[in-house]
């Protein structure tokens, strides 16, 4: 038997014995009752959602460069240090010819000096 159920059936006892404060004060319960179970659903969720943070906070690789990658992706995307250090975002950076960029905070580098030399070889030619 639930909360409310068991509550709905202590209301009937008491309105059945015709006791005005009685119900008055299951009445007062009942309030708080629901006030305590809608503080445990708050908390849940809160709850839920700091273990959500944590295990992205794990799977976070740091690289000496200004950006992040994730353990385990296969897609290995690169995420910005910056929007992530200062505001918890994981932002895709956009990454080209060697080079990368965020397209919120707009930081940027080369993570393929190669491949960026490359290019920039043949764009001015």
């Amino acid at each position: 038997m639930g909360l409310y159920e068991g509550i709905k059936d202590v209301a009937k006892i008491v309105q059945q014995a015709d006791n005005i404060e009685l119900y008055r004060q299951l009445l007062d319960l009942c309030e708080q009752a629901l006030e305590m179970q809608n503080k445990i659903n708050q908390l849940s969720s809160e709850n839920a959602e700091l273990k959500k943070k944590q295990d992205l906070e794990e799977r976070i690789q740091r690289h000496q460069l200004l950006y992040l990658t994730l353990k385990n992706d296969a897609d290995d995307f690169f995420y910005c240090s910056t929007c992530w250090d200062k505001d918890r975002k994981l932002i895709q950076m956009h990454k080209s010819q060697g080079e990368y960029l965020c397209p919120h905070c707009h930081s940027h580098g080369i993570y393929d000096k190669a491949e960026h030399e490359k290019y920039v070889r043949e764009f001015r030619l």
